[in-house]
């Protein structure tokens, strides 16, 4: 139960189109993640399906049921919010059972299903506080089991952790993840942190200016982004762009030059859009910072100066000037000793590249060899 399907849906206000012929299909008990930066139409998508906007244009589907001019309450979906939306006079309890109490369900069968979800969400010792007796984590649990106890067909999560502090955030999304386990329902969640994406989702929809840019799970984004956003939104650090120009292209083999008169050729194969690149063309080289290897200057593929070094314990963050113009990030094991002012040189594998052309941002096929010059 709970499979959603929106179709060619559009969104406007007023004038201004906000979300541009949206097509997904979420399957039943599925964990899907709408990620993006703010104002990427995620929140308002989120509240389409939930039914709190109008669509302008499209249907959606809940079930295989039209649900696109139904009230939100015919729905069967539930939704949590970033501010909690608590009744400051109620108590955990009275918050919690609210719902079924204005539909007059049975008081047993009310008490029975707070009770089970107080216990699923470790509250139950709360029951009887009122929401300014709670840390923010605890009127958030308390917020989640408002919608347990609806049993929808649906869970809407907007932002839910948004609020909380960093280490409360972690302890929510774990939390999060045992509800997925122990409910197996569908559940769909808006966040603009891609960390708690990644470790969430089943399934990641990834928005950039009123469009779905990329669909997948949180590996493939990862290792296989369709596009230059998708590449340096998935992925903390971020990934590094690096400015490159072709020298070459023959039988499908890139050759690239790079800084300090550094060359590379890759095989690759280049969408049917983008065959007319050639001689000239600029370019940019993608590769992450835990996928740049420290190596000798005879192996190299890039070289710099070292210009920042972060000690985070574990590992160290380097930021390193390869050429006037490009600085890049470089990951490494926090045993390693580097200072400002060395020299870095620094290779990777063929298969942690990523090349993509700056104006039309699609993303080449994968390498699978490389050669350094």
């Amino acid at each position: 139960m709970g499979k959603v399907i929106l179709s060619n849906v559009k969104k406007s206000f007023g004038r201004v189109e906000v979300l541009h012929d949206i097509n997904l299909e979420i399957k039943k008990n599925e964990f899907t993640v709408f990620v993006g930066p703010s104002g990427c139409g995620k929140s308002t998508l989120l509240r389409l399906i939930a039914g709190l906007e109008d669509v302008t244009e499209g249907q959606i589907l809940i079930d295989d049921m039209d649900v696109t001019m139904l009230r939100p309450a015919k729905r069967k979906v539930a939704m949590v919010f970033q501010s909690y939306a608590l009744y400051p006079h109620m108590t955990v309890y009275e918050n919690m059972s609210f719902a079924l109490r204005r539909t007059k369900y049975p008081k047993e069968e009310i008490h029975r299903r707070v009770m089970d979800a107080a216990e699923v969400l470790q509250v139950t010792h709360l029951l009887d506080r009122q929401p300014k007796q709670l840390s923010g984590g605890q009127r958030q649990r308390v917020a989640i089991g408002r919608a347990i106890i609806r049993d929808p067909k649906v869970f809407l999560f907007d932002e839910p952790l948004s609020n909380l502090d960093a280490s409360l955030r972690v302890k929510m999304r774990m939390r999060i993840a045992k509800l997925k386990e122990k409910l197996n329902t569908t559940m769909i969640y808006v966040t603009h942190d891609q960390v708690e994406a990644m470790t969430l989702a089943d399934k990641i929809v990834v928005m950039n200016s009123g469009n779905i840019e990329q669909v997948g799970s949180p590996l493939e984004l990862y290792h296989h982004p369709r596009n230059k956003f998708v590449a340096g939104f998935i992925g903390s650090p971020k990934m590094n762009f690096i400015k490159v120009s072709v020298t070459a292209l023959k039988n499908d083999v890139v050759t690239l030059s790079l800084p300090h008169d550094r060359s590379l050729k890759l095989p690759v194969a280049l969408p049917k859009t983008m065959q007319d690149m050639g001689p000239g063309s600029s370019a940019e080289l993608g590769i992450r910072p835990e996928h740049l290897i420290v190596c000798d200057a005879a192996s190299s593929l890039l070289t710099g100066c070292i210009q920042t070094v972060e000690h985070l314990g574990s590992e160290l963050y380097v930021y390193v000037r390869i050429a006037d113009d490009q600085n890049i990030l470089v990951r490494v094991p926090g045993d390693k000793n580097f200072k400002v002012g060395d020299t870095l040189h620094l290779k990777a594998l063929p298969s942690d590249c990523h090349l993509f052309h700056p104006k039309s941002t699609i993303s080449f096929e994968r390498f699978s060899s490389v050669s350094h010059g």
